[in-house]
């Protein structure tokens, strides 16, 4: 169920942002409360929930101080961080920031983008807990 709920918020998320370039706060407050209730009946540790939180706080400073990451994108840093802790939050954003790493040089390389140019972060979120289901899929997990 958990699960279900992260690839739901995510390709909601993906859409406004690819769309928009902007995800709404009532989009946010809903994926955050949703996943609150996600956490409580799925994790409940506090201080695993809490530790989770760490590299959304990261992404959500590194946006302020550089003005190149969106509130949105570190707000669902957060929600996914609270529902699945540290390590697997760590792992899914380093997954997305990877492959959004990867996009960047791609799109830079093909003369597609400048380096002033923003992407969407989100889809890279979603491609990232794609990638991290699959490995948990092929480690013998559920």
């Amino acid at each position: 169920m958990k699960e279900i709920w992260t690839a739901l918020i995510l390709l909601g998320g993906s859409v406004m942002d690819i769309r928009k370039k902007s995800v709404p706060v009532a989009y946010l407050i809903i994926a955050a409360a949703g996943s609150l209730v996600m956490t409580f009946l799925y994790f409940g540790e506090a201080g695993e929930i809490l530790l989770g939180l760490i590299p959304g706080v990261v992404l959500l400073i590194a946006g302020k101080l550089s003005d190149c990451v969106g509130m949105a994108d570190g707000v669902m840093l957060l929600v996914l961080g609270a529902m699945y802790g540290l390590r697997d939050g760590g792992e899914l954003m380093m997954y997305s920031m990877l492959l959004a790493a990867v996009a960047s040089v791609l799109l830079i390389a093909l003369r597609h983008a400048g380096k002033k140019d923003t992407l969407p972060f989100i889809p890279f979120l979603l491609a990232g807990f794609i990638l991290f289901r699959l490995r948990i899929f092929l480690n013998g997990g559920v």
